[in-house]
C-alpha cells in the first residue's frame, strides 16, 4: 500500500465481508475507517508538521491491523492482542463497545508505537512527536462519534452513565487517553533497540495489551446481570449495526 486511498479500500472490504458474515469484526473497522478518513482530510488540509511522513505513520499503522487481520483469516499466528480481539468477534455475549475496545486496545497500546518507531531513522524518533500527538487527538475525537452512532443502535449510553456513575467510561479512558500515552512510550523504546531485538520488545507490549483485552472481555465494571440487560437494549442486527456505524460521518 503506498495511499491512504488504499487503506480506506482494505477497511471497506473488511466490512463488506463482515456484513456478509455477519460478524462484529465490522465494528472497530467501521470505527477505525472514521479515523483512517479524518487522518486523511489532515493530511489533505496540510495540518501536520509533516504531511508526507504522516501519510508513512498512517500506511504503517493501518498495515499492521491489515497484516493481524490477513493472518488471523488464514489460520495463521499474528500478535496476541489482536487474537484476541478476533476470536472475541465469535462471543455474542460481549457489548459491541467491549468489540471496539478491544480493536482500539491492539491498535493503540501495540500498533501505533511500534508504527512510530518503523518510519524514523534508529534512535531518532523526537521530530515525531508534535505530528504523532496530532494523530493522537484524531483518535480521541472519534470517541463521541461512535457513541452517538451507538445510539442510533439503541445502545442505552445515557443509562449506563447512570447506573455506573460515569465508571463505564474507565475502559475507554484506557483505551484511548492512557493508550496516547503508553503508546509514545512504547515508540520511544522501539525506537532506541535495535532492529535484532525490536521483536522482542512488540512481544513484550503485545503481552501487557493482551492482558488489558482480557480485562475488557471479562470487565468487573459492570455485573454479569447488568450486562445481560444491556445486551438486550442493543440492536440484534448486526449487518444493521455496521451500516449505521459505517455511515458516520467525520467533522
Amino acid at each position: 500500500m503506498k495511499t491512504i486511498e488504499e487503506v480506506l479500500k482494505k477497511l471497506d472490504e473488511i466490512i463488506i465481508w463482515a456484513k456478509e458474515n455477519k460478524s462484529p469484526v465490522g465494528y472497530f473497522a467501521c470505527t477505525y475507517r472514521i479515523m483512517t478518513a479524518q487522518v486523511l482530510k489532515g493530511i489533505q488540509q496540510k495540518k501536520f508538521e509533516d504531511n508526507l511522513r504522516m501519510t508513512q505513520l498512517d500506511i504503517a499503522f493501518a498495515k499492521r491491523y491489515l497484516d493481524a487481520w490477513d493472518s488471523y483469516s488464514k489460520g495463521q499466528k499474528c500478535t496476541n492482542s489482536w487474537y484476541l480481539a478476533f476470536e472475541a468477534t465469535k462471543n455474542k455475549d460481549l457489548l459491541i463497545l467491549q468489540h471496539i475496545f478491544l480493536g482500539m486496545n491492539a491498535h493503540i497500546n501495540l500498533d501505533l508505537g511500534i508504527s512510530a518507531a518503523s518510519i524514523m531513522p534508529y534512535r531518532k524518533i523526537n521530530p515525531l512527536k508534535k505530528d504523532f500527538e496530532n494523530i493522537n487527538t484524531v483518535i480521541a475525537s472519534i470517541n463521541q462519534k461512535v457513541q452517538d452512532s451507538l445510539n442510533k443502535i439503541c445502545y442505552p449510553i445515557d443509562l449506563i452513565d447512570k447506573i455506573s456513575s460515569g465508571k463505564d467510561n474507565a475502559i475507554l479512558d484506557f483505551a484511548i487517553s492512557k493508550a496516547r500515552e503508553t503508546s509514545w512510550t512504547t515508540a520511544v523504546i522501539a525506537s532506541n533497540t535495535p532492529n535484532f531485538l525490536r521483536e522482542s520488545v512488540i512481544k513484550i507490549v503485545d503481552y501487557a495489551t493482551a492482558k488489558v483485552s482480557s480485562q475488557i472481555i471479562s470487565t468487573k465494571i459492570l455485573t454479569p446481570t447488568l450486562l445481560k440487560e444491556l445486551k438486550k437494549c442493543e440492536n440484534s442486527d448486526v449487518v444493521k449495526n455496521i451500516e449505521i456505524l459505517a455511515s458516520t460521518k467525520t467533522i
